[in-house]
């Protein structure tokens, strides 16, 4: 579903998934129950409950579920916190360039859980 409108709500049943693309810049407020937030190729998902919200600083895929039972949320575009253009086009980087560049590399994840040890058993 295409869903183009800068405000929406959204009633999510249980375990209930949507999916924001070009989010950026926009804020999820929890009205109702308990939402997980994922955005992709972020490690960092988030929790919210009723009353909280969310600023998505970037312009990857945002994946919204309800989380222990139904939930609703209400989406706002253009909440002015967050400058959205393309990495180039920016100064400097985002919140979530900077939290991916602080998690060390897979392959780096990888290296760092092997031991002379079990290389030597190899």
């Amino acid at each position: 579903m295409l869903l183009a409108t800068g405000h929406a709500r959204l009633d999510l049943a249980d375990d209930e998934v949507v999916r924001l693309n070009d989010a950026c810049d926009s804020r999820i407020r929890v009205v109702e129950g308990f939402v997980w937030i994922t955005i992709e190729g972020d490690r960092q998902d988030v929790v919210l409950g009723a009353g909280d919200s969310y600023v998505v600083d970037t312009s990857d895929t945002v994946t919204v579920s309800a989380l222990r039972g139904a939930a609703a949320v209400s989406v706002h575009e253009g909440s002015g916190v967050v400058h959205c253009g393309r990495s180039s086009d920016r100064a400097h980087p985002s919140a979530a360039e900077m939290r991916r560049a602080a998690l060390p590399s897979r392959l780096r994840g990888l290296l760092t859980r092997v031991s002379l040890s079990s290389v030597a058993l190899a």
